[in-house]
């Protein structure tokens, strides 16, 4: 198996069993849902360093785009906070 083939899994999996456990537990804000996807997603992006260049520029891009939205949720967290 190659390894953005078993990344594409990890990550499924880990996000599949984060869906499951926050519904279990009766979670039903969705930028906590989007928050732990992040957080899992940018986890397992670092710890598969092998990928080639190519891939690890196009999952660079990914990473980016998903902290910008955390950094979004962060903000008007913050806002709603202060307001």
């Amino acid at each position: 198996m190659r390894v953005i083939n078993s990344y594409i899994l990890i990550v499924a999996a880990l996000l599949l069993a984060t869906t499951v456990i926050m519904t279990a537990l009766g979670q039903p804000k969705l930028e906590n849902y989007y928050t732990f996807y992040v957080l899992e997603t940018l986890v397992v992006t670092e710890l598969f360093v092998l990928l080639s260049a190519r891939a690890r520029r196009a999952l660079y891009l990914v990473s980016l785009l998903l902290f910008a939205g955390f950094l979004i949720i962060l903000a008007q967290k913050v806002i709603a906070v202060l307001a």
